[in-house]
């Protein structure tokens, strides 16, 4: 039998993981708004360093206990901006200017061909290498849409910037799906399943993505689109469309950013869904990123340091070289094509989770490329922002 003053809290005093999220929220709100009136730097940075604090590579505060629940809370957050990213996606604008396919394919071959040669030459595996110069080609799709939001930015450079994140990201999720296909083929020795793997991801996603587009403009046409009640329908579909990708092991990546690129693309007067999904958007892009930095660990700087190091340098300079090989034709100057190259750098929750479902489908694959990947988003989720937020303000497309 229980003591009669059972009802007491226990001494000492007992916490769990929520006491510790909330903190944790707390302290990044409020470290992002310190360093944006301090120093106008993007209030990202204070979330990533928070994060970065809370997680096992700080305090430790934040720890595996609460691994289970990450991966659904990424998930929700990322889904909802891949959708917003997504539905900003012009094809219309494409097939009018075709340099833009042609510059966004440029980009990411150097990045891939690049990354690649730079993991060869420090001793990296092929496979481990071409895995991660596949995740390497995508700019971080919750960073770009959440900068363009924080600094309301406008203009070529920002727009270009959207679509050329959509782009890379649908290359990268399509290469890295095909690339553990071959793994599957190394690790299992089935020739029927290493074809099907990927043919199963690629195209079960897709048809996910098709389903969801399809019940979202039946709900444009009896619901108005900017109101809290098209939000909370809106957020549902999204849920059950990550609920059902879950359920059959499909890519939320690939689902999410399809259907917003359908919905947009579907209707010749397409309906606009409200941006950046108001007070919930701003909260999950927090959660976001401070959640990211805490899956870092310490050891992964010993096990991958130098290699992203090169990861970002060669990242860098394909992404930067690749753009302004086509600026000229697609109606930049030299000065908006530094930029637009220079503000594809980032690199965030897209690529841990490209990284999660290789290690979901292969557990006990070589640990070298979650620690490459890790290091790289660490250093660029925290000097990143900075970098895109110098880039559009040298345009002049900032409009604080």
């Amino acid at each position: 039998m229980k003591s009669a003053f059972a009802f007491l809290p226990a001494w000492p005093l007992e916490t769990d993981a929520i006491l510790w999220a909330g903190l944790a929220l707390v302290t990044a709100g409020l470290a992002g708004e310190l360093l944006w009136r301090a120093f106008r730097l993007p209030r990202i940075t204070g979330y990533a360093v928070i994060g970065l604090i809370a997680g096992n590579a700080g305090l430790g505060v934040i720890d595996s206990s609460a691994g289970g629940l990450s991966r659904p809370l990424l998930d929700v957050a990322l889904g909802l901006l891949l959708f917003e990213l997504g539905g900003r996606l012009d094809l219309r604008w494409i097939r009018r200017n075709p340099y833009l396919i042609l510059s966004s394919i440029a980009e990411s071959t150097l990045t891939f061909g690049l990354v690649l040669i730079a993991l060869t030459l420090v001793n990296v595996p092929t496979m481990p290498s071409i895995v991660i110069a596949a995740i390497a080609m995508a700019t971080s799709p919750a960073m770009v849409i959440q900068l363009k939001t924080e600094l309301r930015a406008e203009g070529q450079v920002t727009q270009r910037l959207l679509t050329l994140t959509a782009l890379n990201s649908v290359y990268a999720v399509v290469v890295e799906k095909l690339a553990a296909g071959v793994l599957h083929q190394e690790i299992y020795g089935n020739a029927f399943a290493t074809i099907l793997q990927p043919l199963y991801l690629l195209i079960g996603s897709l048809v996910l993505a098709f389903l969801l587009a399809r019940a979202c403009n039946i709900m444009v046409r009896r619901l108005p689109t900017n109101d809290e009640h098209s939000f909370v329908a809106l957020f549902g579909l999204v849920l059950l469309a990550i609920a059902i990708a879950h359920i059959f092991k499909l890519s939320t990546i690939l689902a999410l950013l399809a259907a917003g690129i359908i919905v947009k693309n579907a209707d010749e007067r397409p309906q606009l869904w409200p941006s950046h999904f108001g007070s919930a958007g701003w909260l999950l892009t927090v959660i976001l990123f401070a959640l990211t930095l805490t899956l870092f660990h310490w050891r992964d700087i010993a096990l991958g340091g130098l290699a992203a190091i090169g990861l970002i340098v060669a990242r860098f300079v394909g992404k930067l070289i690749g753009v302004l090989i086509f600026a000229k034709p697609s109606g930049l100057n030299w000065k908006q094509g530094v930029a637009l190259g220079v503000a594809l750098t980032p690199m965030s929750a897209l690529a841990y989770l490209l990284v999660d479902d290789m290690y979901v489908l292969y557990p006990d694959y070589d640990p070298t490329l979650r620690a490459i990947i890790m290091c790289s988003i660490v250093v660029l989720q925290i000097v990143s922002p900075f970098v895109v937020y110098r880039s559009l303000s040298a345009v002049g497309e900032r409009r604080e």
